[in-house]
């Protein structure tokens, strides 16, 4: 990042939250929110074969993506573990008769190690893929109003996993439809601190954590380094949100992926906990493992991500699902303090994604 861009966004909030969560939240249940998210991870693909390419790494339907829609999906090792989940949408190509584009989304610190895995297997394939996460700085608009706010902030209404550019004076600001609650907008670096001003005059400012929260409430895990090449991608509900097309053609880790729909026994599952009273701070990470007395020693799950809830923790958590009824705790001397209260799968196909194929 330039000078003149760290200059420029000096006066955005870079911080979990502004000051008052319980505020923040509550603003979140009842109106709606942008955050200052900062960077995400944001790679471009372009180049006639740039569909074909994604198609045949990623474990969704991408040749099946129209100009402005998007999809959740997967990137995946051979042994079907997650490497990385993204948000691929298609936009609308940079001049007419020219090949088609397509952005993602991932986690920032993934960003430049799949960049350079995918480029591996470009050989001759006519693909550009370039890791412009640095380019843009992320907002979030989150709450029960989204879809009233979003139509302001974006310049018109956003359908659920629309990918919409609004271009002024050659630079693009894209809004992401992520969920009926969420739309991510991703602003040039020069373009964010109007935008900021601007999107708070409508919605209440707050922290990325808000917008961590959000995701969590919403079902939608994201796989970061902490969690990457650990799970598959069932054992965070993918085949349930959408995330993967059981139709499609051969992609890395499909043959495993396929035997566990079809021939395997599912032993784990997402689901949405609680940690009511904080617990050890120190213990609540991306990648934590979960311990149950059924298991004695051995780990019966992970944190996958977490956010500082009203009080407490609000998390997803890849469990087998042979714990979820007993307790759940996040270190081996089963300190109360660390007891897990642990809900239902979590996974609102009708607000975040389609049915699996």
């Amino acid at each position: 990042m330039s000078s003149n861009s760290v200059n420029l966004l000096e006066n955005i909030p870079n911080a979990a939250h502004l000051g008052d969560y319980s505020s923040e939240c509550a603003a979140f249940d009842g109106s709606a929110c942008l955050c200052a998210v900062g960077k995400v991870g944001v790679l471009s693909f372009t180049g006639e074969d740039a569909a074909v390419f994604l198609h045949n790494q990623f474990s969704t339907n991408i040749k099946g993506l129209k100009v402005g829609e998007g999809q959740h999906t997967t990137y995946n090792l051979p042994n079907g573990r997650m490497l990385a989940t993204l948000f691929v949408g298609r936009e609308p190509a940079k001049e007419e008769d020219k090949p088609p584009v397509f952005l993602s989304v991932l986690s920032y610190d993934l960003a430049e190690t799949i960049q350079k895995r995918l480029s591996k297997y470009v050989l001759r394939s006519k693909v550009s893929i370039e890791n412009v996460s640095d380019h843009f700085t992320a907002f979030g608009l989150c709450g029960a109003k989204t879809q009233e706010l979003a139509g302001t902030l974006a310049g018109k209404s956003l359908n659920l996993h629309e990918v919409y550019c609004h271009e002024e004076d050659g630079a693009k600001t894209r809004a992401i439809g992520l969920s009926k609650s969420r739309v991510l907008f991703l602003v040039p670096d020069d373009r964010a601190p109007a935008f900021w001003n601007n999107g708070t005059r409508h919605a209440r400012p707050a922290g990325k954590m808000l917008w961590e929260r959000a995701a969590i409430l919403d079902g939608i895990p994201a796989i970061m380094l902490a969690t990457s090449e650990k799970l598959i991608p069932q054992e965070t509900n993918w085949d349930i949100l959408g995330g993967l097309d059981f139709q499609k053609g051969c992609y890395p880790g499909q043959e495993i992926i396929a035997r566990m729909r079809y021939l395997g026994k599912l032993k784990t599952r997402l689901f949405l906990a609680r940690l009511p009273d904080g617990g050890e701070s120190e213990s609540i990470f991306p990648g934590a493992p979960l311990y149950s007395p059924m298991f004695g020693e051995q780990s019966c799950g992970m944190v996958v991500n977490v956010a500082a809830d009203e009080n407490g923790y609000v998390m997803l958590v890849a469990l087998q699902t042979a714990a979820q009824s007993g307790e759940v705790f996040l270190d081996l001397a089963k300190n109360h303090r660390g007891t897990l209260m642990v809900f239902a799968e979590k996974a609102r196909k009708a607000d975040c994604g389609s049915s699996p194929q």
